[in-house]
């Protein structure tokens, strides 16, 4: 009878050693994926709540002691670059996140003009009304992962349309050349026609 009860008791100790490793784990999957249209229209519901939130780092790392603030923008422009993607699609979207700068320094490209910055997933705590930051809405993070490395953009010129303007400007400038002048004689003889006239 003892053994059955030091069975169980070392069973129950083992379950619970199981269950206490494991719930950080189950806790952890149970982040939702994100965007900031799904924060924006569902406030209520994420406020508080752990999340993973996808796309392109922007603009600047700002360094505040220990943690940084980023922008991470989800739009489209996130996934494809504007010198890249065509017509204009849609605007602009994003969420501030605050996260430890070791995670920060993970990052090595900031998207802006002529560059895609690195495309990463955060997992942290949406803030509806975060009163550590003054009301805003933010992403308290723990961990920032690059899926996708940023790149620069060959942004130079497109030498066909720039050869192509200029050929139409000398072919306006050869074609109105002649008009102009022949308008000016046409103008001189009036004046001269006027002045002998009046004479």
């Amino acid at each position: 009878m003892r053994g059955i009860l030091r069975l169980l008791l070392a069973l129950a100790c083992a379950a619970c050693a199981v269950l206490c490793t494991a719930a950080p784990a189950l806790a952890a999957g149970k982040a939702e994926e994100v965007t900031t249209a799904d924060l924006l229209n569902e406030w209520e519901k994420y406020d508080g709540q752990e999340v993973i939130f996808k796309g392109e780092v922007i603009g600047d790392v700002m360094r505040r002691g220990d943690y940084a603030w980023i922008t991470v923008n989800d739009d489209f422009y996130s996934r494809e670059a504007r010198l890249e993607a065509g017509e204009l699609r849609g605007g602009n979207s994003g969420m501030g996140v605050w996260l430890p700068v070791e995670e920060a320094d993970k990052i090595q490209k900031l998207g802006r003009y002529g560059t895609v910055g690195d495309f990463v997933e955060v997992r942290g705590v949406f803030n509806a009304n975060c009163l550590e930051h003054g009301g805003d809405f933010d992403i308290h993070a723990t961990t920032l992962n690059i899926i996708d490395p940023g790149r620069d953009l060959d942004a130079s010129p497109d030498t066909g349309k720039y050869l192509a303007a200029l050929f139409s400007f000398l072919f306006l400038l050869g074609t109105l050349t002649p008009i102009l002048r022949r308008r000016r004689r046409e103008i001189r003889s009036a004046r001269a026609l006027l002045r002998r006239v009046e004479e």
